[in-house]
């Protein structure tokens, strides 16, 4: 679920800070920066882990800043491919279900990767698993996905959009390598372009986004979310954690 990104940046030091603990001050500026915020292709920014290497501080022309030129380990969330995760149902549409992990809200199972059958029930707004038995003549049990409770699920991809913002005020999403969506989760900020590497290797399996179903809120006319996972109930142990006892 967390792993750590080696990422290499330039974090400003006010003057105010100067007569200050270079490590604090730098911690805190890092924190500010990333923490709970979406680096793209890597994860949810949690909090600063360790400095790996810090530069000399550079002053420039009209700014009385120091630049540090730092190399530091992040902890980030981003879970693997295949990895089970619990949340809470937030939403339920007739396009999936929604689902929050408390920090994190963007996950998304879609009608299609719930347990099979399922139908959506519009009067009480809600998804419904039909169970039927092997005993003949049994009649099916329903088992409705309450919001609000628990549910297991495992991830099925993990979707990054790099959303710009355009002069008309619209917004367009495009690809993009080591940038760093500076609004808060769930928002699109403006990108900065840090140098990102991820410690042990490759980032995994990486897709975008093919529709807004994915964000399972027909009214949205907005942006997709920098970060999505896209989740499936659709086996043995998975779905309300109160169908499993």
């Amino acid at each position: 679920m967390f792993q750590l990104a080696v990422i290499r940046d330039t974090i400003k030091v006010p003057p105010a800070s100067f007569n200050r603990n270079q490590i604090e001050v730098l911690t805190e500026e890092v924190d500010r920066k990333y923490a709970n915020r979406i680096v793209m292709n890597v994860g949810l920014g949690v909090c600063l882990y360790d400095f790996v290497d810090i530069g000399d501080a550079y002053l420039y022309p009209s700014d009385g800043a120091a630049h540090h030129r730092v190399t530091f380990r992040l902890m980030v969330f981003r879970p693997f491919i295949g990895e089970v995760l619990v949340g809470r149902v937030k939403q339920c549409s007739e396009n999936g279900i929604k689902i929050s992990l408390g920090f994190f809200d963007d996950i998304f199972v879609p009608s299609y990767l719930l347990q099979t059958p399922s139908e959506f029930d519009p009067r009480e707004n809600v998804w419904v698993w039909s169970y039927s038995s092997d005993e003949p003549g049994e009649p099916a049990v329903r088992y409705p996905m309450e919001v609000d409770e628990f549910i297991r699920f495992r991830v099925r991809s993990v979707n990054f959009t790099h959303t710009k913002y355009s002069g008309s005020g619209g917004s367009g999403a495009v690809g993009g390598l080591g940038n760093v969506a500076t609004g808060p989760v769930g928002t699109v900020g403006n990108p900065v372009n840090p140098k990102v590497e991820v410690e042990g290797g490759g980032l995994g399996q990486v897709r975008r986004p093919r529709s807004d179903t994915l964000t399972g809120d027909e009214s949205v006319g907005g942006p997709l979310p920098p970060m999505q996972l896209l989740g499936t109930t659709n086996e043995d142990g998975l779905g309300m954690l109160a169908w499993w006892g």
